[in-house]
């Protein structure tokens, strides 16, 4: 660990953990901190596009198009004076689906703006996902140093890019593992910093940048008003209850679709067994006499059987442990909305369980 770092694990923490949702609130949703916001944009945003200034926006959208009920709640939204929506984003847990998340939301944020016009010549859409899970990149060997990713449209073979429509960028922070003397880039200082931040006792001498002093100011705890020190304690205590609910729920889940996964398991691998044992019992039988065909087959067949039925069975104890999870957050009054965030089941899925 760096020497800058506090390695006491009982000392005070002096400043946020950007990772966090009371964290990530303090420092973005403070409107006196838009200019720390831009300083973050502007280092994390691509060298073609940068923020002189902004205007917050609201972070709930209700949808029109598929369902009338369905909200889209951004973690934050801003707009700069030449009409570009910024998106900042922060993934904590490990989700299905979470890239197509982004996608739609900033899909849904970009056509907002067509709306509103007669053309289609609308400004951009820039997502930053601030990722606290690590991204299963498809080949790691091209991403050893690399924990800034962009993802936009552009021509496959040529790398034409015709317009700024929506672009989507990744700071992989769970990942980033560099030491200081490690970072050699604007970006690797900004991530090195919004990730071990927490862990610091005051501004390193190495850091000297009005921009993180700026940083720093924004997040010291000690600088709060006193509402948002409440509002910020009252966040980090709702964090850490329903990450506790969280995990009852998946110790729980988990220890009864073992059992559910097992008993199912089991009798459908005897089923099977039977069925599988017998087919091939007869079919050893013509030659090595019934008897004995079906000893062997019954044996062989129970093998198989068994395995596989212990292998569906567990998929679908897994399925009804998630879905016991589901339920029990749901009836001791938790939102749709937060179950989704907690276990990472989209809200489609989180009522067909619901249904049962």
């Amino acid at each position: 660990m760096d020497d800058h770092l506090v390695q006491n694990g009982n000392a005070s923490q002096k400043y946020v953990d950007i990772l966090t949702n009371g964290g990530f609130k303090a420092l973005f949703g403070d409107e006196n901190n838009k200019e720390v916001v831009m300083d973050i944009l502007n280092v994390l945003l691509p060298e073609n596009r940068k923020v002189v200034s902004i205007e917050y926006m609201p972070t709930e959208y209700q949808g029109q198009v598929v369902n009338k009920n369905k909200e889209f709640h951004y973690d934050f939204m801003c707009r700069d004076a030449s009409g570009v929506v910024f998106i900042v984003e922060l993934q904590k847990y490990y989700e299905d689906h979470w890239f197509k998340r982004c996608v739609c939301y900033a899909s849904r944020a970009y056509d907002k703006q067509n709306r509103r016009g007669e053309t289609y010549d609308v400004p951009p859409v820039y997502l930053i996902g601030l990722m606290g899970v690590d991204i299963a990149h498809q080949d790691m060997s091209q991403w050893k140093d690399r924990y800034l990713s962009e993802y936009t449209f552009r021509e496959k073979f040529t790398n034409e890019l015709l317009a700024e429509t929506i672009v989507i960028i990744f700071a992989e922070l769970a990942r980033f593992k560099k030491s200081v003397s490690e970072c050699t880039t604007p970006q690797d200082v900004m991530m090195y910093v919004l990730k071990n931040m927490r862990f610091m006792h005051n501004v390193p001498q190495w850091l000297d940048d009005e921009m993180y002093d700026r940083l720093f100011n924004a997040c010291e705890i000690a600088g709060f008003t006193e509402d948002k020190l409440l509002a910020y304690e009252s966040d980090m205590n709702d964090e850490k209850r329903l990450k506790g609910e969280y995990s009852a729920y998946q110790r729980l889940g988990l220890e009864q679709g073992l059992k559910q996964g097992l008993e199912q398991g089991l009798e459908q691998g005897r089923e099977q067994g039977l069925k599988q044992g017998l087919e091939k019992g007869l079919e050893q039988g013509h030659e090595q006499g019934l008897k004995q065909g079906l000893e062997q087959g019954l044996k062989q067949g129970l093998e198989q059987g068994l395995e596989q039925g212990l292998e569906e069975g567990r998929e679908a104890g897994i399925f009804e442990g998630k879905a016991e999870i589901v339920r029990q957050m749901y009836y001791n009054g938790m939102k749709k909305e937060h179950i989704e965030q907690m276990t990472g089941i989209p809200i489609s899925d989180i009522d067909r369980m619901l249904a049962k």
